[in-house]
This record gives structure tokens, C-alpha cells and sequence, in this order.
């Protein structure tokens, strides 16, 4: 290959590389976009519902309720994700709580500061949120709201805020199921209720205050805040349950992103008990779930046909004693671990870089493993390649059974036959070798010890053929 050849093949081989890098380019951008375009999408929906909850509030009441309030808040916090601006923040809050509420309280407090409401009736309600953090509650709208602003990264409290964005509790797969579950009604001035979301349910969530929080947490996400739950509504958002979660273990989220940077960045990141906590959760749920579904409807629904929060709270535990695992607590369960490696990162600190625990990788290369394993493990509910294969793969293992049951059962008779020859065979051994022994024994006497020789050859011979013979004949 000459100079000017290899020049040639250099100049296409660049303009390759930059075609690449463009159409990466390219994609980026048009993810952006459609987060963009998703994020005001969802900031519309947010609007519309703020709106409809508005005019019922100016018709009923002059004096401005709690609600009233927080859909000021909530325009305030819209119209900052319409222009893009990031909301700083600093704890004013008396109350120590798990960091994510500490954040989402002090942003509360800033939007009462900023919202053009009665100014007597916002600080009241700015004195009893800094007192006491856990007597905050939201709407669904504001709720929604602050989601959007953290997905968004437009609030800043301190260099851990950007985590958030992916934090469990303000996903938009996971907001909604939150919300539905835990809220209460609330009634203010005595003229107006409404659905509201507290601080306290979240704490209570968090730090497992009572036994049976997350036992009721689940029974109304299942049965959907009714006080009875049947086998129909059990199976239909048992599904649900499974195709969220398996979602989560399959797409990005919080711990499996910290895992990532932990490999590549900073030891900081790392923490042994909540990653190795992640894999138990997230291989129990992929290993155990079918089975689990089975179980559960059968003890559940064996002797009635719905369930009230008693009786669901004591077969669950029975179902978890004999299976081992606790597939219902998992979301929960998860909500917490997050909760908890959020305060990790905040006690030790982020910014120095140390060296790498090797163990990082291990459970990187882990969640990668479990992330390919489906949970319906070849159901017909799931058609994924994995479930496709493992299909195929037992249809080829019964197709082989039945086939070997066939041969087999063609087989038997000449196995019968072969069996009676073979006894036949056995007992003309052992009469052949009684009449050789006595031969033997009569020319030992002296009296035929010289006619031996004439008579042992010819008769073994004889014997011999015989045998061959009777052999032949069976």
C-alpha cells in the first residue's frame, strides 16, 4: 500500500468517526427533546387538574384554605419548570429527617415564601412547617409538581440534590402509585376536603415505626384503598405490581446508577450492606415472584372469596414464613434502602477520590446478570425472548420424554422375551456345569482313571456344543 493510498483510507476512515459522532449527537438531542416534550406533557396534565380543583375552592370559601394555598405554590413551582430556572434552597427546617424529605420540606417552605397568597395565613402555615416538618401534606397537583421539578433538576440544596431526580418516590412510573396508596382526606375550615399526602405517611414508610405500616401500605395499593380485597383485583394489580417493579430492576434507577459511578469514580459512592441488600431484593423478585402469585391465591382466597386489611395481614405473614421472601414489601422495602444510601452519601461526603473497592464491580456485573433474567421465567403471560426460549427449550425437553415413553413402551415386550431366554440361558449353565462336576467325579475312581483320557475331551466337547446348541434353539 502505497502513501497516497493510506492518506485516502485515513480521510475515510475519519469522516466515518465524524458521521458517528453526529448521528450520537443526533440521537442525544432527540432524547432530550422527547424528555422535554414528556416533562411538559405531564406539566400540562399537572395544570389542568391544579385548575379543576381551584373552582370549586372560589365558589365555597372567600378565606383561602390550605388548598387554595398550595395551588399557588404549585403555579409557582410550574411556571419556574416553564422557564427553566433553578430553585436554591437552605434548611430552615428545626426537625432532623431522612434527607430526601428534609429537601422536599425546606422546597415547600420556599414556595409559601413565594406565593401570592394572604401573607398572615402563609406564615402561620410556614411556622408550624418549620417547627414540626411531618405536619406538611400535599395535593396531587403539588405532589406531582415538586416530581417534575427533581426529574428536572431545577432544585439545588446541596451537591447530593441531583440524585433525586431519580429517587423512587418522585419517578413518574412510581409518583402516582405513591400518591393513590398513601394519601388521606383532609378537611379544611370545615367547607372544603381533599386528597392529601403527608409528611408523617412517608416518615412512618421510611422508619418502619409500626409492624404492619408496610402490610397496610400494601393491602391498599392492592386492593385500591377499598376495605375489602377480592381474588379478581388481587391478580389484576398483583400484575401491575409485577410489570412496575420489573421495570425498575430492568431500567436505570438510583442504586444501579450509584453502583455504575461507584466502579468508575469514588469509593464514597460505595456501601457493602445497601448494595448487597439491592441484590437480595432484586434476585428474590425475579427468582420467587410466579411461584409466589401461586401461593398467595391460594392461601388468600382457599376459604373466602375477599379479604379485609386482618386477615390479609395474617396470611401474608404465613405466606412469607414458608416461602422465605418477602416479594409484597419489596417496593417499600426499596423506597427505604434508597432513603437510607441517600443519608450514606450525605454522612461520608462525595468529593474525594479514593481507590476503588474491587467489590463494586462484582455487584455491578451482578445486577447486569439479574437485569437479564425475566420474572415470568417462560410464562405464557411474558412473550420476551428469554420466556420465548425457555419455552422452546422445555417443549424440546417434553417432545424427548414422550418420544423415549414411546420407545420404551415398544420396547417392553421384546424386553419381557429377552428377559425368559436369559433365565433359560442361566439354568442350562448351571445343569451343564452339575453334569461336567459328576463326570469329572467318576474318572477320578481308579478303576476309570486310565479311561479318562479316552472319555473327558470327547464329552466336554459334547457339552460344549450342546450349549451352543440349546442357546441356538432358544
Amino acid at each position: 500500500m502505497n502513501h497516497i493510498q493510506q492518506v485516502f483510507i485515513q480521510s475515510i476512515m475519519k469522516q466515518q468517526q465524524q458521521e458517528k459522532q453526529q448521528q450520537v449527537k443526533q440521537e442525544e438531542n432527540g432524547q432530550k427533546q422527547n424528555i422535554q416534550y414528556l416533562q411538559k406533557q405531564q406539566l400540562l396534565t399537572i395544570i389542568q387538574k391544579c385548575q379543576q380543583q381551584q373552582q370549586p375552592i372560589q365558589q365555597a370559601s372567600k378565606c383561602p384554605t390550605l388548598i387554595e394555598v398550595q395551588n399557588q405554590i404549585t403555579s409557582y413551582f410550574q411556571q419556574m419548570i416553564l422557564q427553566k430556572q433553578t430553585i436554591n434552597i437552605n434548611n430552615v427546617l428545626d426537625q432532623q429527617l431522612p434527607y430526601f424529605l428534609q429537601v422536599m420540606g425546606n422546597l415547600i417552605i420556599n414556595g409559601l415564601e413565594n406565593c401570592q397568597g394572604d401573607k398572615e395565613i402563609v406564615q402561620e402555615i410556614i411556622s408550624q412547617y418549620k417547627s414540626n416538618p411531618l405536619k406538611i401534606t400535599m395535593s396531587c397537583s403539588l405532589f406531582q409538581t415538586i416530581g417534575l421539578l427533581f426529574r428536572s433538576q431545577l432544585v439545588y440544596y446541596d451537591q447530593c440534590t441531583k440524585y433525586l431526580a431519580n429517587f423512587l418516590l418522585f419517578r413518574d412510573d412510581f409518583c402516582d402509585i405513591f400518591f393513590n396508596t398513601l394519601y388521606i382526606y383532609q378537611i379544611t375550615h370545615g367547607q372544603t376536603f381533599s386528597q392529601q399526602i403527608g409528611f408523617t405517611q412517608i416518615h412512618q414508610m421510611i422508619k418502619k415505626t409500626q409492624d404492619d405500616v408496610w402490610t397496610a401500605f400494601i393491602f391498599k395499593m392492592m386492593s385500591q384503598q377499598q376495605q375489602k380485597m377480592t381474588k379478581d383485583i388481587f391478580l389484576l394489580q398483583f400484575n401491575q405490581y409485577t410489570v412496575s417493579m420489573n421495570n425498575f430492576f430492568t431500567k436505570s434507577n438510583l442504586i444501579m446508577d450509584l453502583v455504575a459511578q461507584s466502579v468508575k469514580q469514588t469509593s464514597k459512592l460505595h456501601n457493602d450492606e445497601i448494595f448487597q441488600e439491592y441484590l437480595l431484593i432484586m434476585g428474590s423478585f425475579k427468582a420467587t415472584t410466579q411461584d409466589f402469585l401461586k401461593k398467595a391465591t391460594q392461601v388468600f382466597f382457599e376459604e373466602t372469596n375477599d379479604l379485609d386489611l386482618l386477615q390479609f395481614s395474617n396470611n401474608i405473614i404465613k405466606i412469607h414464613k414458608q416461602m422465605n421472601c418477602q416479594i409484597l414489601f419489596i417496593l417499600p422495602m426499596l423506597l427505604q434502602l434508597e432513603s437510607q444510601y441517600l443519608d450514606h452519601l450525605i454522612q461520608n461526603g462525595i468529593q474525594e477520590q479514593q481507590p476503588v473497592k474491587n467489590s463494586s464491580n462484582y455487584y455491578l456485573k451482578m445486577i447486569e446478570k439479574l437485569k437479564n433474567k425475566c420474572v415470568y421465567n417462560g410464562e405464557e403471560e411474558c412473550n420476551c425472548k428469554k420466556c420465548l426460549c425457555i419455552r422452546r427449550n422445555r417443549n424440546s425437553a417434553k417432545e424427548s420424554q414422550k418420544k423415549k415413553r414411546e420407545a420404551l413402551e415398544k420396547i417392553g415386550p421384546l424386553q419381557d422375551e429377552y428377559d425368559k431366554i436369559q433365565k433359560k440361558v442361566q439354568s442350562l449353565e448351571k445343569e451343564n456345569q452339575v453334569i461336567t462336576k459328576l463326570l469329572l467325579d467318576v474318572f477320578k475312581h481308579p478303576s476309570l482313571e486310565q479311561l479318562a483320557s479316552q472319555f473327558i475331551e470327547p464329552l466336554t466337547k459334547i457339552i460344549s456344543d450342546q450349549e451352543f446348541y440349546n442357546i441356538d434353539e432358544c
